[in-house]
């Protein structure tokens, strides 16, 4: 099997070197060996383990005496170095962080190797082994800095060349409160654009491919921590232009350990605000709750299944309900305006708004002219019907408005309900002491009411919104240590996000009203229509609709390590590959994820794949020996989709096998 699956991977390497985005993921960890004189040690066994996850990974060092040991998961090691002739030398609590390359030198005391030299704590590692910059955020930080709707990815901010105000400002649409999960993925980086951010969330693709929103964002307590890359990364940041946020999940250990939490706010210790005292209005409800738990441990079946270093679980559950109160002064007819009666309706300086009879208009003296309607009132049969249908939607006005043009008559308070529920469950076996896999399946249902229902929310005509904004993430990774030189790395991700809009006003048979029938079932379940009115508040709040986007990747890595080689040197890229399907089956999946990113009731333009489609390319052309046909044509013919513009021409995978 071992084998099999070796030759499988081999067979779709190619033979440039690159680093795969599985490398973004994991550490690295290099170093030399010495005697007292700080001369080499040659065959040390270089043995690197977490105690409580259970990973191992052993190397023998070379004449150099230099090790190197790649993909390692992000935690907190213990390093030991055994040599015939000389002491144990241990070295606990050496941290490796997601993404950090490290160099770390150990020397080595004559004596027997039943002695052991221990060192209980270190300063934190270097990381030397590339010219990568950027900053991490750890459990630590994200647990107990002051984080506002608990949304990790507001930490981004703690690096000072991050900002999203701007964006947040210029590109939220009207109605946007800010708190959603996409909504802070508005970032900029160093003053770089707007959507060139790549998220990785456990190796994998975590941004939309239209507009580089955030598809899925870990709760609080369930991230291990994220690295925030912001220039001259190595090849395996290969998807933007300069802005990586890179984040990981928390393993399950072998102790149980658990945690509950709840944050509490309400109206209890709330004072009214200015507006409602000024309108006798009183004082909204306030409630806020936000609760979760999370648990973890070994799988551990007395009787059946007794371990506690092979088989690993974690899960999370956070939930989320929110009533914040909001109040809307506005302008409706009055009950004379609703009979046609305009005789009280005046301008602001106290003259008379005249109306016109719209049918009376004709030329005179090259100019066109209506007369008025007699006491300023259109005559009952004049009235439309359908109007007068719809304007029984509209409130009655329940405050006095201004004196003359009797402007601002109505006043409402209502509640904008915020409700979620996400939970994550994560799955990690250490099949041998060299190979490891994990599965982990994410899950957040999400609404927001965007618009109050001031009218009331059985009037189909209100304005009220309903936000539904789910959530869906899978990933899954197995990790291959052939050999102390030879290692592998696969790993597949998939998130949905459906964004969406369900207005009040839907389902509604706009034929009710008097408008044709067609409408009841035109794009879907029928709305009521929309009303606007110069200076009255407008009638109707939008169709349903749904927006789901998609993003998958896969990538298998292997990483082949000389022992003598300098440390500079000392991992090489044997290639990238996929671990499933072929290329074939691969470009296909994605000219599928790219069609799915197309807004609902849009259209997928044929040739102008999404963004996610084009970073999924740039991975999938690593992959191939030669010219590859697809469903539809080449990838050859798919080149100027990649990250990078480049005008339509001949490509071929030779290119990058040379």
């Amino acid at each position: 099997m071992r084998k099999a699956l070796l030759a499988f991977v081999t067979g779709l390497v190619c033979s440039a070197g690159a680093w795969g985005q599985t490398q973004a993921v994991n550490a690295q960890l290099s170093g030399t060996v010495t005697d007292p004189g700080k001369a080499a040690v040659p065959g040390a066994q270089v043995t690197l383990a977490n105690p409580a996850t259970g990973f191992r990974r052993t190397f023998t060092t070379g004449d150099s005496g230099q090790y190197t040991i790649t993909l390692i998961p992000p935690g907190r090691y213990e390093l030991t170095v055994e040599k015939q002739g000389f002491t144990t030398g241990r070295m606990s609590n050496v941290v490796l962080e997601v993404g950090q390359s490290s160099t770390l030198d150990l020397q080595l005391q004559v004596g027997e190797v039943s002695q052991t030299v221990e060192v209980e704590s270190a300063a934190p590692v270097l990381a030397t082994g590339s010219a990568d910059v950027g900053s991490e955020v750890s459990t630590k930080q994200a647990l107990e800095l002051p984080l506002n709707i608990r949304n990790v990815f507001g930490l981004v901010s703690l690096d000072s060349s991050v900002n999203n105000s701007q964006q947040f400002q210029a590109l939220n649409p009207p109605g946007s409160q800010g708190n959603v999960d996409q909504d802070i993925a508005f970032f900029n980086f160093g003053g770089g654009r707007f959507g060139s951010t790549v998220f990785l969330f456990d190796g994998h693709w975590d941004g939309a491919g239209d507009w580089d929103g955030i598809i899925y964002v870990p709760s609080v307590d369930e991230l291990q921590e994220f690295k925030i890359q912001t220039n001259t990364f190595s090849p395996q940041y290969g998807w933007g232009m300069g802005n990586v946020v890179n984040a990981i999940t928390k393993t399950g250990t072998r102790d149980f350990h658990g945690s509950a939490f709840e944050f509490l706010r309400n109206d209890a210790f709330d004072a009214n605000n200015f507006f409602n005292n000024l309108e006798g209005l009183s004082r909204p409800g306030f409630h806020r709750n936000q609760f979760g738990l999370t648990a973890g441990g070994p799988v551990y079946i007395p009787g059946i299944y007794k371990q506690r270093d092979k088989t690993f679980i974690f899960g999370t559950y956070e939930g989320l309900r929110q009533q914040t109160p909001t109040t809307l002064l506005t302008t409706v007819p009055t009950e004379l305006q609703r009979a046609g009666n305009f005789s009280q309706t005046r301008n602001e300086d106290g003259s008379l708004a005249t109306i016109y009879n719209p049918f009376s208009t004709r030329l005179v003296n090259g100019q066109y002219v209506r007369d008025p309607f007699a006491n300023n009132t259109i005559p009952a049969s004049m009235l439309d019907p359908v109007a007068l249908k719809l304007m029984a939607y509209y409130p009655h006005s329940n405050v006095p408005g201004n004196q003359f043009t009797g402007a601002n008559n109505f006043a409402g308070t209502a509640g904008l309900p915020t409700d979620s529920d996400q939970y994550t469950i994560k799955v990690d076996h250490n099949i041998s002491d060299t190979q490891h896999m994990f599965v982990r399946w994410s899950q957040k249902r999400q609404f927001k009411q965007l618009a109050g229902a001031f009218f009331g929310a059985d009037n189909p005509g209100g304005n009220g919104t309903l936000a539904p904004d789910n959530r869906w993430d899978a990933g899954m990774g197995f990790t291959d240590a052939f050999s102390p030189t030879f290692v592998m790395v696969a790993n597949f991700g998939w998130g949905r996000w459906v964004e969406g809009r369900a207005p009040q006003g839907v389902p509604f048979n706009p034929s009710t009203v008097g408008l044709p029938q067609e409408l009841d079932t035109f794009g879907g379940p029928g709305a009521f229509p929309a009303v606007n009115i110069s200076g009255e508040n407008p009638l109707g709040s939008g169709v349903l609709n749904a927006t789901p986007r998609e993003a998958c990747s896969s990538s298998a890595v292997t990483l082949r390590a000389a022992p003598a080689a300098p440390v500079s040197d000392a991992a090489t890229t044997v290639g990238a590959a996929f671990f499933i399907g072929s290329v074939r089956r691969y470009a296909t999946r994605l000219r599928t994820c790219a069609s799915v990113s197309a807004p609902a009731g849009g259209i997928a333009v044929p040739g102008t794949p999404s963004r996610t489609a084009r970073a999924r390319l740039s991975s999938a052309r690593l992959t191939c020996h030669a010219k590859v046909p697809i469903s539809g044509g080449s990838l050859d013919r798919l080149r100027a989709y990649g990250p990078s513009p480049a005008p339509v021409g001949p490509w071929h995978c030779a290119q990058y096998a040379k």
